[in-house]
């Protein structure tokens, strides 16, 4: 599995932190003839495809650490505390979740047992990003193992459908795909600096990007 930290989005390493599950599936917001057309490779031409796949990945995941969000769909993941908050708000940074039928809390009690928080107890709002988790005003957060980090997984579907991914950020992975089939060491001859995120696409990245404050 792998460990989600976003470079950009120091909240999201003080406060907790997301895994992709093993048997996730992700769905990326580029398609590979979508690639292939910004790129002008014909189609009937598939030597580079692999190569194309593996760059549409990069991509995003590049863009996703500017922003601070996922920015492809994934069906398993888990985002870990330590601890519930003093407050009645979880906000889980770096994820949108899609389906709150389908978010899952669990959490290590004071005895060490796993347990599942009753979904009744508590509502998921889908539209912002970060997600939010809010307490019902009936409720409260359960006390959790003192033994054991990360004692609360939070579990679903997280990320946008690639028919959600706003214009822009959808033109800013392209240009990244663009940058890296064309550059293809991390410095270019000539340049004196090593690759970054192309300058353009910094541009349209950046009315969507998470700032800590």
């Amino acid at each position: 599995m792998i460990i989600y930290n976003f470079l950009q989005n120091r909240k999201l390493r003080d406060y907790g932190y997301f895994r992709i599950g093993a048997s996730n599936t992700s769905t990326e917001p580029v398609t590979l003839s979508q690639a292939k057309a910004h790129l002008r490779i014909e189609s009937s031409f598939t030597t580079d495809d692999t190569y194309i796949t593996t760059l549409i990945s990069v991509a995003r995941s590049i863009c996703e650490n500017y922003v601070g969000f996922l920015l492809s769909n994934n069906d398993d993941v888990t985002y870990y505390l330590d601890q519930f908050p003093d407050n009645e708000v979880i906000d889980l940074y770096g994820l949108s979740f899609k389906d709150a039928g389908t978010t899952v809390i669990k959490y290590w009690d004071s005895n060490d047992s796993l347990q599942t928080f009753s979904s009744s107890r508590y509502h998921v709002d889908e539209t912002s990003i970060p997600s939010r988790i809010f307490l019902d005003s009936n409720a409260s957060w359960p006390t959790t193992s003192d033994s054991k980090p990360s004692a609360i997984y939070i579990q679903g579907e997280a990320g946008p459908n690639a028919v959600d991914v706003p214009k822009a950020i959808y033109q800013a992975i392209l240009l990244t795909i663009g940058h890296l089939y064309e550059n293809r060491q991390s410095v270019v001859i000539g340049s004196g600096k090593p690759y970054d995120v192309p300058q353009t696409a910094e541009h349209l990245l950046n009315t969507y990007r998470v700032v800590s404050i």
